[in-house]
Parts: C-alpha cells; sequence; structure tokens
C-alpha cells in the first residue's frame, strides 16, 4: 500500500493526479449606476464568517447545473439583492487561487468567476444570504473588498465609461 501524501499547496500534486484543488465556476453582474451625484457600484458581504472577516464582493454565485452563465447571473442578482438585472454586456473573468479558502474547506480552490456589467431599475433588498449591503463610489472602494472587484471595475471603467 503506498503511502498518502498530504498537500501543503494548491500546486502539489499526487502521483497520478492532476492538481489538487477543487475548482467552482461562478458568474454574477456588476451593477453600476449614479447614487447621490456618483458613480457607486453594489456591494455585499455574505458567507459562514462574522461580518467583520468577510470581504465586500459582487452579488453572485456557483454555476448550477444546465444554467448558463448569464442566465446563472440574473438568477444570484435576484436571491442575493431581490430584484431583476438586465445584462448590459460582459466585464470579463478572473481567476482567484485561494490556499484557505473561505469555504472552510481544507483543500484548496481555484474559482473562475465570470463578471456582466447590469443595470437595474428598482431598489435592492438584502436577500437572506447576505449579511450586509451597500453602495460604494467606484473611484473610492472600501479597503476590505474581495481581489476581484478593483480590477473588474478598472475594466468597466475602460469599457463603459466614455
Amino acid at each position: 500500500m503506498s503511502e498518502q501524501i498530504k498537500p501543503n499547496s494548491i500546486n502539489d500534486v499526487k502521483p497520478g493526479e492532476i492538481g489538487i484543488f477543487q475548482t467552482m465556476i461562478a458568474s454574477g453582474p456588476v451593477i453600476v449606476q449614479q447614487r447621490d451625484g456618483v458613480l457607486k457600484t453594489l456591494l455585499v458581504k455574505h458567507g459562514d464568517k462574522p461580518v467583520a472577516e468577510l470581504k465586500w464582493k459582487f452579488c453572485g454565485g456557483k454555476l448550477i447545473k444546465n444554467s448558463g452563465l448569464e442566465e446563472n447571473a440574473i438568477r444570484e442578482a435576484k436571491e442575493a439583492i431581490g430584484v431583476e438585472v438586465k445584462i448590459i454586456g460582459p466585464l470579463g473573468d478572473i481567476i482567484l487561487w485561494q490556499e484557505t479558502p473561505e469555504s472552510g474547506t481544507e483543500k484548496p480552490e481555484v474559482i473562475l468567476l465570470i463578471h456582466y456589467y447590469a443595470e437595474i431599475d428598482q431598489e435592492p433588498t438584502a436577500g437572506e444570504e447576505i449579511k450586509a449591503m451597500d453602495w460604494f463610489a467606484i473611484d473610492n472602494l472600501p479597503i476590505d473588498c474581495a481581489p476581484n472587484v478593483a480590477p473588474i471595475i478598472e475594466t468597466y471603467k475602460k469599457m463603459y465609461q466614455n
């Protein structure tokens, strides 16, 4: 019987295995609009940790079976913030490598996040999984954002601001 090797990092592999990380594909809307005369984006905090330990993120979530990426983003927004979103266009994707996943699992994970610029015409309300929700000026994002927020906002500025 061969000795099992416990991986120490996301780059370690067991003999005969390709990678040791779990993967997730997620999509969601990036809502940017004028509020109080300032261009702002809607961010949320959700997860199993106390709210002070959570990062600000765009709403969205993991891709479910038999769902397209845009359809998933629309569904996730409805669940998280209670509104219908209108997808305007793509904002690109980002891969996050997490040695210590927020989900609390032991295996490192890689998350492929697909973002869509979207509009809403209703006031959002936090769903049951949302612990905090707020609008932030796109030029003054909070320090405790998830690592995809600032780069995606920069992409939004390049693609959609005149």
